[in-house]
């Protein structure tokens, strides 16, 4: 008996204890990445494709070269 409620207060706590990691919404924060996904190819192709009857889902978002990048700066 002891054992079983030992078992059960143990997983009980590794819940509570994961599901208040998952809602602490940790990705918030931009990194260096955001400023270089090149939204102007995402929405150019998406508007294409939908155009045409298609959908697209990607998997690696586009990034802008670096001398676009330096042209910003």
């Amino acid at each position: 008996m002891n054992r079983t409620l030992f078992v059960s207060a143990a997983i009980a706590v590794a819940g509570l204890a994961l599901g208040g990691c998952a809602s602490t919404g940790g990705g918030s924060n931009k990194t260096s990445y955001d400023y270089q996904v090149d939204q102007e190819k995402i929405v150019s192709v998406n508007k294409w494709a939908n155009d045409r009857g298609y959908s697209v889902t990607w998997v690696n978002l586009p990034r802008k070269g670096r001398k676009e990048d330096d042209k910003k700066d």
